[in-house]
């Protein structure tokens, strides 16, 4: 009776090692899918509402100066 719980105790032993294995294989292959995913994609950032207020401004304002070169130039 001892020794058929110590082999059964052996047995569940070997089971978990073998599912630990077999499970950290599937994850290793899974994140090596993932970067393979991820590193031909861009990362989208997105600005801070104030700084893309601003950077807004800065663009609207060299176009302007840049409109008013061009007429400057044809006024010419």
């Amino acid at each position: 009776m001892k020794f058929a719980v110590l082999g059964l105790m052996i047995v569940f032993l070997a089971v978990l090692f073998a599912l630990f294995y077999v499970s950290f294989k599937m994850l290793k292959k899974v994140r090596q899918q993932e970067r393979a995913e991820n590193a031909a994609k861009i990362p989208q950032r997105q600005l801070h509402p104030k700084l893309q207020a601003q950077r807004d401004q800065q663009r609207r304002e060299q176009q302007k100066s840049e409109q008013e070169k061009a007429e400057q130039e044809k006024n010419k």
